[in-house]
């Protein structure tokens, strides 16, 4: 007798948002200040996710362009192994963030 018709190994995955959100945080504010590009659209899909009134809403929700922000830096942050390493880099004080983010500091000394 078979116990299992079918045997489903299928397994789903689902990162934490609040770690990317998190995360993207630092980057987020290039993108609107056009220090790195993207598509305006996306811009304007972060701000609509972020407004008082859906903020509670959307708490639970990453929009692409936290995606796009923390991918400059994890290559691929919604996937098992990116966030594995999402969360070894936050573990690890940000060391990949400080680099990327200290160009832009140092240009932004520069200019003063």
């Amino acid at each position: 007798m078979l116990k299992f018709s079918q045997i489903n190994e299928g397994k789903k995955f689902y990162p934490d948002p609040s770690v990317i959100k998190r995360y993207a945080s630092y980057i987020i504010p290039l993108y609107i200040q056009g220090e790195l590009k993207c598509d305006a659209r996306l811009i304007d899909e972060w701000l609509e996710i972020y407004k008082s009134k859906e903020r509670e809403k959307n708490e639970m929700m990453i929009c692409d362009l936290e995606i796009l922000a923390v991918s400059n830096i994890i290559s691929n942050p919604i996937s098992q192994n990116g966030y594995l390493l999402l969360k070894r880099e936050i573990d690890e004080k940000c060391p990949k963030l400080e680099k990327f983010l200290r160009r832009f500091l140092q240009k932004t000394k520069d200019e003063e």
